[in-house]
């Protein structure tokens, strides 16, 4: 039986994409995304939506390139598959959480309209070993 795990949403990061490097020196940057979905009309017939925040990672020169042109708020198109991790906090805790690791993207909007205002960039999936 085959199997498909693949996650293709546009949303708004809700906060500046962290960027780090591994040991390695490999890039990666965490940021989230606000994705909303409409989901009907209220009594009044005003538009009704839901909102999903989804944590996204991405790796190598796309974690970079992430880091250099996008902000809060800034709109972004994202391709990746679904991330299961668990970890144990620094008290002891176990944390677990479900994020997004980024194959593809594509700037809606930009940290400064005027920087490039009409420009797409798009920077193809790296096949790079991702180090977990």
């Amino acid at each position: 039986m085959a199997n498909l795990n693949k996650v293709m949403l546009i949303g708004n990061l809700t906060r500046d994409p962290e960027l780090r490097y591994t040991p390695a020196g490999l890039g990666v940057a965490s940021f989230g995304i606000a994705v909303n979905t409409p989901v009907g009309k209220d009594e009044q017939g005003n538009r009704k939506t839901e909102t999903l925040f989804v944590d996204v990672v991405a790796f190598g020169r796309q974690a970079e390139t992430i880091a250099e042109y996008l902000k809060k708020g800034s709109l972004v198109y994202i391709e990746g598959r679904l991330r299961y991790r668990s970890w144990e906090d620094a008290n002891g805790n176990r944390r677990s959480k479900h994020e997004i690791v980024l194959n593809n993207f594509q700037f809606l909007s930009f940290k400064d309209k005027t920087e490039a205002a009409q420009d797409v960039v798009d920077v193809p999936a790296e096949d790079e070993d991702i180090p977990f």
